[in-house]
């Protein structure tokens, strides 16, 4: 009975609290006995009794949790409030995104055409580059090559046109020089048969051989190893002492007196290889023997020093002291060969050829 009657006033006592947030939310004014049992009802004696009991002991901890549940309730609405606004912020966020999405979709879409176009022309573009590829390579290669080999070729040209016959070997170092291709030297060669014939026709002939300068290496290496002749020997001046200077300077043996292959320049003193074979290399200078003087001479082979030999003076009787070495080298085409002069150094020659330069091929390889 007790328990029931507890249970009761919780429950009044817990519509009032909530009528009265009710109340005061919507800005009324509500007093507490409006809610409350009327005062004159008649009560039997034991409930009373018994509630009376029940309520001096329970009151305060209803109290207490009725205000904490109003609490609860007035936090759970402003947090509901809340929510509510950031729902309205939520909404309004993702209608933007939505609109930000759409707009996105468009411009991807206009992307993807755009890039369809582009592969389209890419595709055009990259076909006609190719066929125009395939129509002047051929042309380009040729274009190079000559202008790389046409300076070789026409210190050959007038020589050709008067004994080409007579001078086969040449021009297997010319051919070899430029490199040029089997066919085109069949050409050369079935020109060459008719040059003494057709010299009033030097500029046709020339292109023509510009034209066809695209033969093969194998072709010209069996050539140039039924044939190839090469043999040099130069002394180096008239005009006595060479040197000192305060660097080093290339030598010139500009006084020639064999050059089968015109392999050896007089004018840059570098002797260049036309065919790959093994070739021996000499050279004598001559140096005075007065003073602190100091002859020397390097060998450089592409103009990287490979032999270094000094020779000072000894305050003897003899008026020169001389200097000689060898080598013996594998070359191929292109290879180039020099003497210098070191830094300080002095040698001597006239026109009894005191200091010489010389070298000849010994086989093709």
């Amino acid at each position: 009975m007790r328990a029931g009657s507890s249970l009761l006033f919780l429950l009044l006592c817990f519509s009032v609290s909530w009528a009265l947030e009710v109340q005061a939310s919507e800005g009324g004014e509500t007093k507490l006995h409006d809610f409350l049992p009327n005062k004159k009802q008649t009560l039997d004696p034991d409930t009373t009794a018994d509630q009376v009991t029940d309520q001096s002991n329970t009151t305060p901890d209803i109290w207490a949790e009725l205000r904490m549940l109003r609490d609860m309730v007035v936090e759970q609405k402003v947090e509901l409030k809340n929510m509510e606004a950031r729902l309205r912020e939520t909404e309004m966020e993702a209608d933007e995104q939505k609109m930000d999405l759409v707009l996105t979709k468009t411009s991807l879409e206009e992307l993807k055409r755009d890039h369809t176009a582009m592969e389209e022309r890419l595709s055009a573009s990259e076909k006609q580059g190719e066929d125009l590829r395939k129509e002047n390579m051929e042309q380009a290669v040729e274009l190079t090559d000559l202008r790389v080999r046409l300076d070789a070729s026409e210190r050959r040209v007038g020589e050709l046109k008067v004994d080409l016959l007579n001078q086969a070997d040449e021009l297997l170092s010319t051919q070899a020089r430029v490199a040029v291709s089997e066919n085109e030297l069949q050409l050369l060669q079935r020109r060459m048969d008719d040059e003494e014939a057709q010299n009033t026709l030097q500029d046709v002939e020339l292109a023509s051989l510009m034209d066809r300068a695209n033969i093969t290496e194998h072709r010209v290496s069996i050539l140039i190893k039924e044939g190839a002749k090469v043999a040099f020997y130069a002394a180096l001046t008239n005009s006595g002492d060479v040197g000192p200077y305060n660097t080093p300077i290339v030598l010139k043996f500009s006084k020639v007196f064999t050059n089968v292959g015109e392999a050896y320049s007089p004018t840059t003193g570098f002797f260049t290889a036309p065919v790959r074979g093994l070739y021996f290399f000499r050279f004598t200078v001559c140096g005075p023997n007065i003073g602190n003087f100091l002859a020397g001479v390097q060998l450089f082979f592409n103009r990287k020093s490979i032999m270094y030999n000094l020779q000072t003076a000894d305050n003897d009787f003899t008026h020169f002291e001389y200097l000689s070495n060898g080598v013996l080298l594998e070359l191929n085409v292109g290879d180039e060969l020099h003497l210098v002069l070191p830094q300080g150094g002095q040698i001597f020659d006239n026109i009894n050829s005191h200091s010489t330069f010389s070298g000849f091929l010994l086989f093709t390889m």
